[in-house]
């Protein structure tokens, strides 16, 4: 009986020790803040001061050292041009070199031979943009007949972006004031700041194209390139966060 006894007593033991293990204690309850979520708009109109443009030369002829050597001295000029006009060798960036074999047809789509197609590609930096204009000019009079991708941009957009940003920051800031007094309540400190900017790098239009001519050779030397860069607009978001008295 004794020993029965003794057997009961440990296992309430045990049971009392492994209840006492399991059991969780009590969270500290997390105080809930309540928020207000504000986004704010800010912007700078500035016009660009830096271009970027594609010019090219395309020739063609039925064999390839032809093609090939008719495209070096043509490119060669155009380069030479570019560089009179004040654009630096460091500006000049080949994009593209390439030579294929095209299939001619005559009208009735039956096959009248093969020639050999050369283009190289330059994108040019221009600094100067006053001169943009006269410098596609020159580059069609010296021989270049594709040019495309006219990009407008910013050499340094760090003045802007700081004015996009402080004029969101602003917005957000009133803003958050005009709910707060709508909805009759006080505003907190700020528990969080974000923004997202945007600096877009406009294409212009121009364009142009003349191949089947052998690099160009009919093409006028006096064709007017109008250029227009317009204005860069660079936008700002800001989001703050404000905690509710």
């Amino acid at each position: 009986m004794k020993n029965k006894f003794l057997l009961i007593v440990s296992m309430l033991v045990i049971a009392s020790v492994l209840s006492a293990c399991g059991s969780t204690p009590a969270q500290t309850a997390i105080p809930n803040i309540r928020s207000l979520f504000i986004n704010g708009n800010g912007k700078a109109d500035i016009s660009p001061d830096i271009a970027y443009v594609n010019i090219g030369v395309h020739t063609e002829d039925p064999t390839a050292s032809t093609a090939v050597s008719m495209n070096n001295s043509k490119s060669q000029k155009v380069m030479d041009a570019l560089l009179g006009m004040g654009v630096l060798a460091k500006d000049l960036r080949t994009s593209n070199f390439s030579i294929v074999s095209l299939q001619k047809t005559d009208k009735s789509g039956q096959v009248t031979g093969t020639v050999y197609a050369v283009d190289n590609n330059v994108v040019v930096t221009v600094r100067d943009l006053p001169k943009l204009g006269d410098l596609l000019n020159k580059s069609i009079e010296a021989g270049a007949n594709t040019i495309n991708n006219v990009q407008f941009d910013l050499s340094d957009n760090s003045a802007p972006l700081k004015e996009a940003r402080t004029e969101a920051m602003q917005d957000a800031i009133k803003q958050a004031k005009e709910v707060a007094d709508a909805a009759g309540i006080k505003l907190g400190p700020i528990q969080s700041i974000s923004y997202y900017e945007s600096v877009p790098v406009f294409a212009g239009s121009n364009t142009y194209m003349d191949y089947g001519k052998g690099g160009g050779g009919t093409m006028r030397t006096d064709y007017s390139v109008p250029v227009n860069p317009g204005q860069i607009t660079i936008t700002a978001t800001v989001t703050i966060t404000y905690a509710i008295q």
